[in-house]
């Protein structure tokens, strides 16, 4: 009888026919102290059945063959799939279940009779109500899965669950470990790199599991196991949309473009071309809704009777997979050089983020780290308003600002990343600033006053310029791969006349500009920006210019309120030497040009000035 054939037996359980329900030789249930029937079938799946006709798994032959090798071995026959979210541990296991399914030649003879069960750890907590209940469940399926002439390999995937602080399912561990202990019971257990650091600090786990790493599919091969599953889209999709060989290339780099830190190949492009298909779909829907009244748009749809996934389709669902609709397509370059048009005196700031802007927009390589630079100049002459300024053209929201003068100790770090486990606060869900990255890591970073935070909150930054990832205390991983990151610093406010990239020819500038940050910062930490933007100082001239326009958007928000209110188009000439000479002072910049306007402005209205 065929593996898949579910006319009797134990079929509503998804088992092939004739697979033991009971004790060794019993044909019965387990019974237990309440004399109701524990049977272990009701919380394992059989993979040997469910995947016996899957598809064979791509380019993971190595690690198939590092687990058969594990699980015929006579001591500790037991292995750790290790590898990040999404790179198919699971579809390893399935794999193997399938070979064994298919009688494949090349097993070893020691797994050709072997039956692969999942063990859900939730479908053995559900129902267990009573004391004593989930204990008699877990040593119902131990029975069943040591007993020799069962021949079960048992897969426990997310296994590091069993070694946290969670007490059910830490007795479901305490009833597993002398089986293990004892090479009684064969197990694969799969998890991922981080959570396998808590599975291995627990020894009785950690002796018994032969680590199996599982690394992550290269872009080409990912383009590989995406044309194996172009007709399992095609017949999902009724065989309306088009595929070709482009397509999933144009799917693995948005995938890695626009994924997350914590995905990863396959399981990113796969669902991203799944998305976008869908995508396509309900678009196609309601274009066919819309035809119903406009014959043209029917006469177009009629002639393109496949729908196409363009690569402008996969972008859009990528962001929208990404950030829900919080990132615009592209940018107003106009517009971002008339907002940064304020800032009087730094046009060469303004140029190179112009640029700057523009090659972000081109998105020509793959991001896996943010977009960073210093600001630094004296204070106010612009740097943070800049900030401002990036992050309502780009995002629409105003920049994530940390005000560094506010970590000034070591441990102020914790209110970045949260406290350690023990420590007061550990156990606070209160929002920490970069958790909305989460669903919108498109977002300024302003870093204000960077020099005057503790060295081991600088040094926290390392990694995120880096590596692209900030890991809390609670083991989460922030990914700021798709922000932009900037640090101002009054550290260096030389007046320099040009910017400074670690790309610029002007090695020159950029020794010197290094040299004088290095006396605030360390050197490991200039290096990991990509850019470093010097402002000028402010001078008389500009400050005459910051006046005027101040006065300009004031004047003229006055005059619109109060009709009443006369008041002169310009400052004269006289007026703005006076104002210059009694509040103009370079190491302040223009941070006194608006009370100076505004008592300008009250003069004129009210004749004095308090």
């Amino acid at each position: 009888m065929a593996l898949n054939d579910f006319s009797g037996g134990n079929s509503g359980n998804g088992f092939p026919p004739g697979t033991p329900t009971g004790t060794p030789g019993s044909g019965t249930p387990f019974d237990h102290a309440g004399g109701d029937a524990i049977d272990p079938m009701d919380f394992l799946i059989s993979y040997n059945a469910k995947f016996a006709s899957g598809n064979a798994i791509l380019f993971r032959d190595a690690v198939i063959k590092q687990l058969e090798s594990v699980l015929i071995g006579k001591f500790k026959p037991n292995a750790l799939l290790i590898g990040e979210a999404g790179v198919g541990k699971t579809k390893i296991v399935e794999d193997l279940a399938r070979r064994i399914a298919t009688d494949d030649p090349l097993l070893p003879n020691k797994l050709q009779n072997m039956q692969i069960f999942e063990l859900p750890l939730s479908n053995v907590v559900a129902g267990s109500s009573f004391v004593g209940q989930l204990e008699e469940k877990v040593k119902a399926v131990v029975d069943f899965a040591t007993d020799p002439d069962n021949h079960v390999i048992l897969f426990v995937d997310e296994i590091h669950q069993l070694v946290g602080d969670n007490q059910i399912y830490g007795k479901i561990a305490q009833i597993l470990k002398p089986s293990l202990a004892r090479g009684d019971i064969r197990v694969i257990g799969a998890t991922t790199v981080q959570e396998a650091k808590n599975l291995m600090n627990d020894p009785a786990f950690n002796r018994r599991f032969t680590r199996i790493l599982v690394d992550e599919l290269t872009n080409e091969q990912t383009v590989e196991v995406l044309k194996t599953m172009k007709n399992s889209f095609f017949t999902h999709y009724a065989n309306r949309i088009a595929l070709d060989d482009n397509t999933f290339e144009t799917v693995v780099r948005m995938a890695n473009s626009f994924g997350t830190a914590g995905n990863h190949r396959p399981d990113n492009a796969i669902t991203l071309l799944d998305r976008a298909c869908a995508d396509a779909i309900l678009k196609r829907k309601e274009q066919e809704e819309a035809a119903k009244k406009d014959p043209a748009l029917k006469a177009a749809l009629a002639s393109i009777p496949l729908i196409p996934i363009t690569e402008a389709r996969i972008r859009q669902t990528a962001l929208r997979l990404l950030t829900g609709n919080a990132k615009k397509e592209t940018t107003d370059l106009d517009e971002l050089r008339q907002r940064l048009s304020s800032i009087k005196g730094q046009d060469h700031v303004v140029n190179l983020l112009i640029e700057k802007v523009r090659r972000i927009d081109g998105n020509l390589f793959p991001k896996k780290k943010p977009v960073s630079m210093v600001f630094a100049g004296a204070s106010g002459v612009g740097k943070t308003e800049i900030c401002k300024i990036l992050a309502d053209v780009l995002t629409g929201n105003k920049p994530i600002m940390l005000n560094m003068t506010e970590y000034h100790s070591s441990a102020s770090i914790n209110r970045i990343i949260g406290s350690p486990a023990g420590y007061v606060g550990s156990d606070s869900n209160a929002e920490l600033p970069f958790d909305c990255l989460e669903t919108n890591p498109y977002q300024v970073i302003l870093l204000d006053e960077f020099e005057k935070c503790d060295p081991s909150v600088q040094a926290l930054f390392m990694s995120a310029l880096e590596e692209g990832i900030i890991k809390t205390n609670k083991g989460k991983t922030i990914d700021f791969s798709k922000s932009i990151i900037i640090a101002t610093t009054n550290a260096s406010h030389t007046n320099k006349s040009a910017s400074i990239g670690f790309t610029s020819s002007k090695g020159e500038n950029l020794q010197s500009t290094v040299n004088d940050l290095s006396k605030s910062f360390r050197t490991e930490l200039i290096g990991r920006f990509g850019t470093i933007v010097t402002f000028n100082d402010m001078t008389e001239d500009v400050y005459r210019e910051i006046l005027q326009s101040i006065y300009a958007e004031e004047s003229a928000r006055i005059r619109a309120e109060n009709s009443r209110v006369t008041l002169p188009a310009i400052i004269p000439d006289d007026a703005v030497d006076e104002l210059v000479k009694e509040n103009y002072v370079p190491k302040l910049g223009a941070r006194s040009a608006r009370s100076a306007v505004e008592k300008f402005i009250e003069k004129e209205v009210y004749g004095t000035v308090i």
